[in-house]
Parts: C-alpha cells; sequence; structure tokens
C-alpha cells in the first residue's frame, strides 16, 4: 500500500471551517452573536484563524492512518443543532453513570475514578455524575482471547456494553464502563480504545495502553483456561496494575 512520504494536512480551509462554526443560517449566526463575549468569540475563532496556536491542524502521516482508513462525515454546528432539537427531553434522566470494572483497588482505580468523576462534572455542567460499585469482570458474560501482538489478553467489548446496557439505571443519561483492560471490538481489530452502543447510551473505555505496565510484543499472559477461571485470572491482572494517568491521557481515551 502506497504510504505519504511528508506529512500532509487534513484541513478543511480557513472559510469552511468558519462556516461551520458559525453557519451560515441567519438565525443561528444571531443566536452565535448573543450567546458569546467577545472574550469567547475571540477563543472560538481560535479553530479558523490560519496562523491559529491553538486547536491545530490534524496532520497525515502515512497511508494507514486512523482518519483514512476510518473516515467520518464532517458535522458542523447547524446540523448538530438541529438534531439536538429532534432529540426527545427526558427529565428523569440527568446522571452519567461510571461503572468501574475491577478498579475498585489499588492506586490507579481510585485515582482514575475520582478525577474522571471531576472531569465529566466540570464537561458536562449541570448534569450529576455518579460511580457505581465496581464489578468483577467474571460475572460479565464477555469472551476474550489473547492479543496478537503483546500476548495479554482482551475483553470483547460488545459482552461489556451488553451488560451495561441491561443494567442500566432508570435515571441514567447513559452510562460508561472502565476498566484496565485491553478490548477488541471485534476479530478483524487488533485492539480499541473504547465502543459505544448507539441509540443505548452505553459505552466502555479502556486505560490499559496508556499505562506505562502494558507489555511488548512477546509478553505472557494467561495460560489456556475454562472461561470462567480465564476471566478470574483476568480479573485478578487488571487489580494488580498500579499505573496513574493524566487529564490528557483521559480525554485522548474517553472523547471517542
Amino acid at each position: 500500500m502506497l504510504q505519504c512520504k511528508h506529512a500532509q494536512e487534513f484541513s478543511f480551509g480557513p472559510r469552511a471551517l468558519k462556516d461551520a462554526l458559525i453557519s451560515t443560517n441567519p438565525a443561528l449566526q444571531e443566536l452565535y452573536a448573543k450567546a458569546f463575549s467577545r472574550a469567547e468569540k475571540l477563543f472560538l475563532s481560535e479553530a479558523y484563524n490560519p496562523q491559529r496556536t491553538l486547536f491545530c491542524t490534524l496532520l497525515i502521516r502515512t497511508a494507514f492512518d486512523w482518519l483514512l482508513s476510518h473516515p467520518d462525515a464532517p458535522e458542523d454546528f447547524e446540523t448538530f443543532y438541529h438534531a439536538m432539537l429532534r432529540r426527545k427531553q427526558n427529565f428523569y434522566r440527568k446522571h452519567i453513570y461510571l461503572q468501574p470494572i475491577d478498579l475498585i483497588e489499588g492506586p490507579a482505580g481510585l485515582s482514575l475514578l475520582d478525577s474522571l468523576q471531576s472531569c465529566v462534572e466540570s464537561f458536562f455542567l449541570g448534569l450529576r455524575v455518579k460511580c457505581l460499585p465496581s464489578i468483577p469482570i467474571s460475572s460479565i458474560h464477555c469472551c476474550y482471547r489473547h492479543s496478537r501482538d503483546t500476548d495479554r489478553v482482551q475483553l470483547h467489548a460488545d459482552g461489556i456494553l451488553n451488560f451495561l446496557k441491561n443494567n442500566k439505571p432508570m435515571d441514567a443519561l447513559c452510562v460508561l464502563g472502565l476498566t484496565l483492560l485491553d478490548l477488541y471490538p471485534c476479530e478483524t481489530w487488533s485492539f480499541t480504545f473504547s465502543k459505544f452502543l448507539p441509540g443505548q447510551e452505553v459505552g466502555v473505555c479502556s486505560f490499559a495502553r496508556f499505562s506505562g505496565d502494558f507489555p511488548q510484543a512477546g509478553c505472557s499472559s494467561l495460560n489456556p483456561l475454562t472461561q470462567k477461571e480465564g476471566l478470574c485470572e483476568v480479573s485478578k491482572e487488571s487489580r494488580d496494575q498500579t499505573s496513574l494517568f493524566s487529564a490528557q491521557e483521559m480525554v485522548q481515551c474517553c472523547k471517542v
């Protein structure tokens, strides 16, 4: 497959970016003008400033880059605004739930949960974030396999998502599963940082590959066992991790 010799910018250009942010719709332009202060507008204008120092342009370095392999349709503010209007408001579902999976023990889990809860509450102002009791992975009907590149055990994300969907609290706006174990979405993918279930408001994030303890190729892990024995062993492996995470690493993982 052909590779890019030099890094290429992935950008729609200043005019297109400005139209995407402010819109060409007069009603939305008026809303933008009234909603933000002068300082806020100056900050947002960095998004389409050719000499910007914030919101840096993404670079495509190889033909295998994620943006080329998994293209997403662009979404401007007008599209987002009208999509939000079509969503039904439910005043009973006001809580974002965090579901730890084998994260209750050790400094890594506690630090991650405290920091993530604070970050989510700040980002989604007005919504309350609740942390559910940690559950062992052995209690979830979840398939697993050995990673091709590290030989560590990986959990199939769909099993976790189905568990979260079936155990979602009645007042939940959404539920986010959190684990220090590696995830994979399907047999053809080597791993994934996160996955969500469309229309069910549940997702799961893995912080395994942000950990300094994550092994390189050739490391051994779990011997072939029964499903139940294997997941119990995986559960112990997760609780034994002690790595701490920065705010940037949390954002990198959970923004998907």
